[in-house]
């Protein structure tokens, strides 16, 4: 490990664990574990083989108080479960796929949802046949690694229901829409 003030490690008791997670541990005790460290006003993340990415997010947010941001990364995921928003029926499409696919891109936010930290994320994967395809990302594990970039910001974003669309929408510091005055 580095010496290094601005570096975080979360220990093994810590780490959000997977059955796979637990299997590879046991078969190689130097496996690593979310790591990250801040540089100025921006996080570096890595999230580790057989982690759970939504989890992970959660744990480091809490851990840093993190009250809202934006995000970015790329890496390998499995276990990915996708979806289509339809406006016209307020519901999601949703597909999971299980094999490992390239994580081309990665952009989020975190806000909160019940007091709780809630990444909004939407994601473009490549698979084998080298055809891309994305959407909101549910759920994943992290097949390879992930690296993500975090940028913090110092308001509090919080989602609230939105009957209209039928999604629980940001409101920024508790100020409604223009749209609600």
């Amino acid at each position: 490990m580095i010496s290094c003030p601005l570096y975080h490690h979360f220990p093994k008791t810590e780490a959000i664990l997977t059955e796979a997670f637990i299997d590879n541990l046991q078969a190689n005790p130097y496996f690593l574990f979310m790591e990250y460290f801040k540089d100025q006003d921006r996080y570096f993340i890595r999230i580790d083989k057989d982690e759970d990415l939504f989890g992970s997010l959660q744990k480091f947010a809490k851990a840093e108080s993190l009250k809202s941001g934006h995000l970015s990364g790329i890496g390998a995921l499995k276990d990915c479960e996708l979806g289509f928003f339809h406006l016209h029926s307020k519901s999601y499409d949703r597909k999971l796929f299980k094999d490992e696919v390239e994580l081309l891109s990665l952009e989020g936010n975190l806000s909160f949802l019940e007091g709780e930290p809630f990444f909004h994320i939407h994601t473009v994967l490549g698979g084998p046949d080298f055809k891309c395809f994305g959407g909101h990302l549910f759920s994943a594990i992290v097949a390879v690694t992930c690296e993500i970039n975090f940028r913090p910001l110092n308001m509090d974003v919080v989602r609230k229901p939105n009957p209209e669309v039928g999604l629980n929408l940001i409101q920024f510091c508790g100020i409604p829409s223009v749209k609600d005055s």
